[in-house]
């Protein structure tokens, strides 16, 4: 069935997805220190799975497992998959700030990757619209770049990992639902992470030659009650977080959807302010108006868009 587009829709389900991911990645990082990457991901995705049953049994729709796209299927959960072990862990070994900031540069994954195998087309100006939001990005976080080193290529890779699951998901859900999507997601990181997690997270390998890889050999615990509960908030933004930004993805133009994404990088600063008093200099304030720029600029195109289809008159955007 061929999916109704609603770009509009799909921009508000990015930044509601987005502000769950930002908690989420705040409360990664606190509790890094005293557990297992692979448990946060159990947990994360196991809480997802019970929220979706429960989710779809409130609205009385059927949990479908089956896939008409096997091998996409396949590869779009694998690379979701190792993507966010990659991301997971460099925020042990970065600045959220850099983290985040080298994690966007996804929508110009997206963009290219839209054009190469959904045949999107991109107007000079949106392509503007993307270059000045990215601008404003390295504005905002002044990551510096001069300490660049091999963790640092982590987001990257999850970035073109992502924007390739984005692309992916655009094409299955021609015929599979968003639940059932979610729903392969979601049972994979379970299983991978629980069987990764008996072979790796019995702290076997945590030794002290291994100590900076702690976060992967850390042996599995939930005594203590606040990791207990940051794992359930974990899992609950996670769950949000899926449905908007697949949801997201599934209705809306890759390429007008991606720029929103940027919203993270807001949450990300008013929670690194609250958390550890940081705060924006006036590099930091033109990036953000940037980003504001990119972001809305993009909307504004795409309402034109939608108007040019209605009325049958040429636009170029």
């Amino acid at each position: 069935m061929q999916v109704k587009e609603n770009t509009p829709k799909a921009i508000v389900l990015i930044v509601i997805g987005m502000t769950a991911v930002a908690f989420q990645d705040v409360l990664i990082k606190f509790i890094s220190s005293d557990t297992n990457i692979f448990l946060i991901l159990f947990f994360r995705a196991l809480l997802g799975v019970v929220f979706l049953i429960i989710f779809l049994k409130i609205k009385k729709e059927p949990i479908i497992v089956k896939t008409n796209y096997p091998v996409l299927t396949i590869l779009r959960v694998l690379l979701f998959y190792i993507a966010f072990i990659l991301y997971f862990f460099s925020l042990t070994k970065l600045t959220l700030a850099t983290a985040v900031t080298l994690f966007f540069v996804s929508p110009f994954f997206i963009t290219i990757l839209s054009i190469i195998f959904l045949n999107e087309k991109i107007g000079l100006r949106r392509w503007f619209a993307l270059f000045i939001g990215f601008i404003g990005v390295i504005l905002v976080m002044d990551p510096k770049m001069h300490n660049f080193n091999l963790y640092a290529t982590f987001p990257i890779i999850c970035a073109f990992f992502y924007a390739l699951t984005m692309i992916i998901q655009k094409k299955t859900s021609q015929k599979d639902s968003l639940y059932s999507q979610v729903f392969h997601i979601y049972i994979v990181s379970t299983l991978l992470s629980f069987l990764i997690g008996i072979y790796l997270g019995n702290a076997n390998y945590n030794s002290a030659p291994n100590e900076q890889y702690q976060f992967l050999f850390r042996a599995w615990s939930l005594d203590n009650t606040f990791i207990f509960f940051s794992l359930f908030i974990i899992g609950v933004c996670g769950f949000i977080a899926f449905l908007c930004i697949f949801e997201a993805y599934r209705i809306g133009s890759p390429p007008s959807v991606a720029p929103f994404e940027y919203i993270l990088i807001v949450w990300s600063l008013i929670l690194s302010w609250i958390i550890w008093k940081e705060t924006l200099n006036f590099k930091g304030y033109i990036g953000l108006f940037c980003i504001v720029f990119g972001g809305f600029y993009t909307l504004i195109r795409e309402r034109k868009k939608h108007i040019q289809i209605t009325t049958n008159k040429p636009f170029r955007r």
